[in-house]
């Protein structure tokens, strides 16, 4: 009977653990740099507690469901980045949802304040399979000042349920002034709660995506003391 136990009960952790992973393939997230709560310690073996529902939805236009970043406790890892370099971002992809709309940004402050660095409409993760490779090159702004920042991945899918996805990771910004400004867009946040712009399914160019709402942002400067 012991036997009969155990073998159960390894076969009940079997099917966890096989759950959790079906769970992380779901949807989409950002893989490189390093996350916060990335399951995967080749790439972030100190990102903190895994997250194995990392590709899911942190809010519908209906509810907020978490925050943006999803994550807000900082990792001890941080990605050093280049003032006027790039960061080669690549993605978890379990479906790709017909793609979509993505943005990319840099905080100062914790996430209190954003500028977009990179804006990608209706084509970010387009045409992905699931399980499909993918990855973006975002530029670092030669005007952004040195210091610790939060780089955020943000997406609003095409099709499907009207969610909005989002990820961070903890950088580090070497080779530029200290102190300083930096100029941007401002983030636009659509599909989260009721109170934000609502985008519709957008599967064929004849359909709204509400790219003029992104058109339409008008740039914002932050200003980064010095250490």
């Amino acid at each position: 009977m012991h036997f009969k136990r155990s073998f159960a009960s390894i076969a009940l952790g079997l099917l966890s653990f096989a759950a959790l992973a079906s769970v992380s393939q779901a949807h989409a997230s950002l893989l490189r740099p390093c996350v916060r709560g990335s399951p995967k310690v080749d790439i972030c073996p100190s990102s903190g507690p895994a997250d194995y529902d990392l590709n899911s939805p942190i809010g519908t236009h209906d509810s907020k469901n978490l925050p943006l970043c999803k994550h807000t406790e900082e990792q001890g890892q941080r990605t050093i980045v280049r003032a006027g370099g790039k960061i080669e971002t690549s993605y978890s992809v379990g479906a790709a949802h017909g793609g979509g709309h993505c943005q990319w940004a840099l905080s100062y402050d914790k996430g209190k304040t954003w500028v977009v660095v990179k804006t990608l409409l209706r084509d970010c993760l387009k045409g992905v399979s699931n399980g499909g490779a993918y990855s973006v090159t975002v530029p670092i702004p030669k005007t952004a000042p040195n210091g610790k920042a939060t780089f955020m991945w943000l997406w609003n899918n095409a099709i499907g349920n009207r969610e909005i996805y989002s990820n961070c990771a903890d950088i580090e910004i070497r080779g530029g002034s200290n102190g300083g400004k930096l100029a941007g867009m401002p983030l636009l946040i659509a599909n989260y709660g009721s109170d934000s712009l609502y985008i519709g399914e957008f599967p064929t160019a004849d359909q709204d995506d509400k790219s003029e709402a992104f058109n339409k942002r008008k740039a914002i400067t932050i200003t980064i003391p010095k250490n």
